[in-house]
């Protein structure tokens, strides 16, 4: 039995495999729509370079954040309270400092494939040795 909603029953329907296999995957909209949420978070480049620099440089504080992405200290503490909103970054408190954390699940997932196309690779300090990624070649060969 296909899953064509029974508001579209009369509809039109080329391949009914295909319309249930897509169906099918969009049945969660609250999962679709969570993905949407992050994937607009991650859509603008002031956010999406703190999310890099968390997760290529590990935990920082505002102010190291701020220096790492070229913001002010207010700018990158907005951000931090968007993306904290959004479950995309936790705090952890150390005495008097405040330290962020890129959190698990589908924003370093997708961080991962960002990753691929535009951190550059490099040798990192804080981790004593190379960026988890391999150095990739992006050199435009024609």
């Amino acid at each position: 039995m296909h899953k064509v909603p029974e508001a579209l029953s009369g509809a039109r329907v080329i391949d009914p495999d295909q319309v249930c296999d897509a169906v099918a995957v969009l049945s969660d909209g609250d999962k679709v729509a969570e993905a949407a949420t992050v994937l607009d978070v991650l859509g603008e480049v002031n956010r999406l370079s703190i999310l890099l620099a968390l997760q290529h440089a590990g935990d920082l504080c505002v102010s190291d954040l701020a220096v790492a992405v070229g913001m002010s200290d207010s700018a990158v503490s907005h951000a931090l309270r968007l993306l904290r909103a959004h479950g995309m970054v936790t705090a952890h408190r150390h005495g008097r400092l405040v330290r962020y954390r890129l959190a698990d699940g589908l924003p370093r997932r997708l961080l991962e494939v960002v990753s691929a196309v535009a951190v550059s690779p490099g040798q990192l300090h804080a981790h004593g040795g190379a960026d988890t990624e391999p150095a990739v070649d992006r050199s435009d060969s024609a």
